[in-house]
């Protein structure tokens, strides 16, 4: 007869992380997982989550801190966008449009009239946009 444990399915929209490298300005950032460590992204890149508001505006290369990976959240802009636009990461970890080959992490659920202004986004990890 099998044994159960329960369920194996995290529901939570949040995971918790250890710094791979000092992270400044860090609430809502997007960061990545290098080397099972998270950092800063490099631009267009498959980032783990963003970092919610609620964290630490700094956190220190080997804290432990949460990621939201999954559902509605809060994105600091890194340009000029849209509801509905497509959006990625830039090499700051702020939201920015999609260009071809950019990995899809969001969609803007908000207006962002210039960068450093805080938008909704709705986190769906869509893959890799096709070149044309």
């Amino acid at each position: 007869m099998a044994t159960y444990l329960g369920t194996t399915i995290n529901e939570s929209p949040t995971i918790v992380v250890t710094a791979g490298a000092d992270i400044k300005a860090a609430q809502g950032k997007a960061v990545m997982l290098t080397k099972g460590k998270a950092t800063t992204p490099t631009a267009g890149a498959n980032v783990i989550g963003i970092i919610p508001l609620s964290e630490d505006e700094e956190i220190k290369n080997g804290s432990d801190f949460t990621v939201q990976v999954k559902d509605i959240g809060a994105w600091v802009a890194g340009v000029k966008i849209e509801v509905g636009d497509e959006l990625t990461t830039d090499a700051n970890g702020c939201a920015t449009k999609v260009q071809n080959g950019n990995f899809i992490t969001a969609i803007a659920l908000t207006a962002a009239e210039k960068a450093g202004t805080i938008i909704r986004v709705q986190l769906i990890k869509a893959g890799y946009k096709p070149t044309a």
